[in-house]
Formats: C-alpha cells, structure tokens, sequence
C-alpha cells in the first residue's frame, strides 16, 4: 500500500543525511582486501533493505488504519442510508483497484482500533490475523505474547485458530463436481440455432443438424463420430479442459481454454470461493507462490467449470487439478477467506 512518494521520501530519510560520530572514520579504511570490502558492502545493503522494509510494513500498518477511520466516518455520515457500507465497499473497490474482502479488512481494522496501534511493533498481516479474535482481551494478550515473543504470522494465525477452536473440518468448503466436459446448450439468437459455447462465443449449428435439435437442447459431441447427439440430463455446462499460462494473484490466473470445435481462447480467470490477500503484501505474495505451485502441476492442464462473470468482466469458475479443487488447498493453507456462497 505505500505510494511511490513515500519510498521516494524514505530512501533520502535513509542515504542522503549521513550521521557519523565520527567524520573521520569515514574516510578511514576498515578493510583490507577486495573480498573483505565486498563482504563489507553486502552486509551494509542486506542491513539497509532490512531497514527500508521494516519502514514500509510500519507504513503500511499506518496506511490500513487511517484509511478505515476514513471509510467508517464516511459511512457513519450516511447511515441511515440502507445498505450504504456495503456499497461504499463495492465503489472503493472498483475504484481503488482493490478487492472488497481487503476493504472489509481496513474498515474492521479501524473499528476494532478506535486508537492507532503501535506500527511498529506488528505487521498488517499480523493485524489481520488478531482481527479474526473478538474478544477483547484475548486480543489484547495475544498481541502482548506476539510482540514479547516475536512471532511471524503463521504463529499468530495457529494461536487465533487454536482460541477459536477451529479445526481443518471447519474449513472446509462445500464439495463441488464438474460438469462433463463439451457439453452445450442449443440457442436461438437472430432467428437462428447457435451451439453456446460460453464466454459470448457462439457457432452456428450446422444445417444437417437443424431438423434434429431444437432451441433449449442439451448437446455433446460423440467422440467416435465428432456428430452432435442430444443430452437427455441437464448437467453443468461450460466445463473445460485449459492451460494455466500465467498466475496474476492467489486467486486470478490467465488460460488457454479449449472450447472444442477446434476453438481456443485466453482468459482471465478468477476462483469463485476464495479470495486472497492482496498482492502487494507478504500474505498475496505467498498466495501467488503457492497457486504458481499448485497451477502447475501436471504440465498447467486444470479442468475449469465457469460459473459467472465479476465486476472486472473475468469468468468466474472453479477449478480442479487432477481431479481436486484448487481454492480448498489455498483455504487448507491460510492463504484465502472463504467466500459466501
């Protein structure tokens, strides 16, 4: 969350205000050989990242904080305005480029914080994880025990899990099961049979066809004939073989989806239970990481059932990776929230 200017701000902070004790020493050699001055200078830039990020995770604590108190006056001011939060949330989403789970985080944060905490003393993704305690004081303690102790945010979310007495059973999301692949409705569009492939794309049906298949038809292709035979049930349609070709975030990644017909298309798509941390912190990195893992397993071939289109215009869908769902490995591991169904 920390703007260009700040970083900007922060490295003259660092690097253009020298404050030796002694400006001779400066000057003076401290190292003999050219593999001790190397050594020297890795350590001094490892020390000066480690500065420069710790400053910016204070920031982004700071960020966060008064970024809620702003939202939650804004929608103290209109209250009686019914559903007006919820909106807000969906406005600064669009807006701001990011995700209304991550907006819900900010403004709780706010709420739960009437007075700034210490910025220093924790992450925003530790603060994240204390948010899930409602309890006051086992908050309150569990934020003493993180500082004393020094815990990273695996410990804090463990300690928060092991308070709410959650287990893996209660985090486990709905099961789900494909469709069959190519399977198609028959539609009518501009007094016209057209095969629905999804995604507004649309094949006419052949005339030989026309006299066999009528308007609300469910079709496959017979794979021994590649002729289109009629579908007595009605399961799931738009259910596709496709190819991961790049992972945006924990939760959107682009692919190459086989439509059949001999028809391929890109798209950016989004997993429809989850949602990730954003991806300019510690957590949306590592949810990157760990969907870049699990994408790529067996060679990027997912099979992907889509389900609907978000605000941003991305198919929505759910997606499997030899044959398991990839958003329950993501929730298994602390990197997504689960989304309401």
């Amino acid at each position: 969350m920390p703007t260009t200017r700040f970083v900007f701000f922060l490295f003259l902070s660092l690097f253009s205000v020298p404050s030796f004790a002694n400006p001779e020493a400066s000057t003076k050699p401290s190292v003999q050989t050219y593999e001790e001055l190397l050594h020297a200078i890795r350590e001094t830039r490892a020390a000066s990242e480690a500065r420069i990020e710790a400053a910016v995770e204070e920031e982004k604590v700071r960020e966060a904080w008064e970024t809620g108190k702003l939202i939650n006056q804004h929608i103290l001011l209109n209250e009686k305005r019914a559903q007006y939060g919820k909106r807000v949330l969906q406005r600064l989403s669009l807006d701001l480029v990011m995700s209304e789970t991550e907006l819900g985080y900010i403004l709780q944060f706010a709420r739960t914080y009437p007075i700034s905490p210490p910025a220093e003393k924790l992450s925003w993704a530790h603060y994240r994880e204390l948010l899930s305690i409602n309890n006051p004081k086992e908050r309150q303690e569990v934020t003493k025990q993180a500082v004393r102790e020094g815990w990273n945010r695996e410990q804090v979310r463990d300690e928060v899990r092991r308070l709410q007495g959650r287990n893996q059973e209660s985090l486990m999301l709905p099961e789900i099961t494909p469709g069959t692949p190519y399977t198609y409705s028959i539609i009518r569009l501009k007094d016209r049979l057209k095969i629905d492939l999804g995604f507004g794309i649309y094949l006419d049906l052949p005339e030989k066809d026309a006299k066999k298949f009528k308007e609300g038809d469910i079709v496959r292709v017979d794979p021994s004939s590649e002729a289109l035979v009629s579908v007595i049930a009605r399961p799931p349609l738009f259910t596709y073989n496709a190819t991961v070709t790049q992972v945006v975030d924990g939760d959107t990644f682009h692919a190459l989806i086989n439509l059949g017909f001999g028809i391929t298309v890109a798209q950016r798509v989004r997993l429809r239970r989850i949602d990730a941390p954003e991806i300019l912190t510690a957590d949306g990195k590592e949810a990157k990481a760990v969907l870049e893992k699990i994408l790529s397993r067996d060679q990027g071939r997912i099979l992907m059932k889509s389900v609907d289109i978000d605000q941003h215009g991305r198919p929505i869908a759910d997606v499997w990776v030899q044959g398991k769902p990839v958003d329950q490995e993501l929730l298994d591991l602390g990197l997504g929230v689960s989304l309401s169904e």
